[in-house]
């Protein structure tokens, strides 16, 4: 089965030792300084009430309707509604780039991460699944068929054109398992979207208010560790190993996120763009405010250009990505390379002047 990343980032997951609390200014001097004074819980009363529940509001309504737009392909299957149909499924799929992050609480616990987005898809497993006509969600070989890269090869990446796709749901000797498969898999998709949602709108946002430390299980904590976790996913998996920055200078255009809808460029951008804008707590406080409050106005300065520069050579790039992998490589790996930069000011230089831990471990080399 092909490499499940999300779930073999989390095998990996190991406590590392707290790093040190102060570090070099960009003067060369030691600033001790975390934040004391600084109000995390007014950051967590922002962060919580005006950026997660609204990604997750958002992110269940996108589901709903994908749900709802199966059911109509599936008692009417024609081209309008397969039409209709994939671009419910664009909606939601972009919608993710904004939930991806908080993966932690209620989203840990319903496994939302790799139950939604695991790719590259495993179009042997779906192939298996939809011969058969049975499909297990729990079973571990169905992470790589299951969630929205599922949704992405079955709405578009059976057939050379939409006439050709709705033929696998209409003519084909297997069309009726196909249909059950496809509804099985949005049903999974707003089952869990609804349970993590109902979570957060119910007890967990007292809980999560209530964490106001800096420590491993702290509110705060578990939101740098997202944050940078979810970073990682996005400058390895949706650029650096398809490009193979990340794998040995071997190219893997098909391990895109998005593969067969074609969208991975803009996935990415609007990956990026949730990260920052979880990072400077939208309009109200965050991050960026915790890290002026302990006087490193100058790192959140440097951060902030680096967001930009990022994002500006990501838009260098077009869709679709695979195809820019093979045809203009040295733009994509230089996108990559803005990438990795803010990497070294989040992973090492964030973390330290807030005296906050990373729990997970990874192999990227920085």
């Amino acid at each position: 089965m092909k490499k499940i990343i999300y779930l073999a980032l989390t095998a990996a997951t190991t406590f590392l030792l707290i790093q040190s609390c102060s570090k070099s200014s960009d003067g060369g001097s030691k600033n001790t300084n975390t934040g004391s004074s600084f109000d995390r819980k007014a950051m967590l009363v922002n962060i919580s009430s005006n950026i997660i529940i609204p990604a997750y509001t958002s992110y269940h309504d996108a589901t709903v309707s994908l749900d709802a737009a199966v059911t109509t392909f599936n008692t009417t299957p024609t081209a309008g509604n397969l039409t209709a149909l994939q671009n419910s499924f664009i909606a939601a799929y972009k919608q993710w780039q904004s939930t991806s992050m908080y993966n932690f609480g209620p989203a840990q616990d319903a496994g939302l991460g790799v139950n939604t987005n695991t790719y590259p898809v495993s179009v042997t497993q779906i192939t298996a699944n939809i011969n058969s006509g049975t499909y297990n969600p729990l079973l571990l070989a169905n992470l790589a068929a299951k969630g929205l890269p599922a949704l992405d090869y079955l709405l578009f990446g059976t057939g050379a054109d939409n006439a050709a796709i709705l033929a696998q749901f209409t003519t084909d000797s297997k069309a009726a398992n196909r249909k059950t498969y496809l509804a099985a898999l949005s049903a999974e998709l707003k089952t869990n979207a609804t349970t993590v949602l109902a979570a957060w709108n119910g007890s967990y946002k007292t809980t999560f208010l209530n964490a106001t430390g800096t420590d491993v299980s702290s509110s705060t904590g578990q939101l740098v560790n997202q944050l940078i976790y979810d970073y990682e996913i996005l400058k390895n998996y949706e650029i650096g190993i398809p490009a193979g920055t990340q794998s040995m200078g071997t190219t893997f255009p098909e391990k895109v996120q998005a593969y067969y809808s074609k969208i991975s460029l803009q996935l990415t951008e609007l990956h990026l763009s949730a990260i920052q804008n979880l990072y400077n707590g939208a309009t109200g406080l965050g991050l960026d405010d915790y890290l002026i409050s302990a006087n490193n106005t100058a790192l959140n300065t440097r951060i902030q250009t680096q967001f930009s520069a990022a994002a500006t050579k990501l838009q260098g790039l077009t869709d679709p990505l695979s195809a820019n992998i093979i045809s203009n490589p040295t733009a994509v790996t230089a996108s990559y390379t803005e990438l990795q930069k803010l990497t070294v000011m989040l992973k090492t230089d964030m973390t330290q002047a807030l005296g906050i831990a990373i729990t997970f471990g990874d192999n990227d080399g920085d």
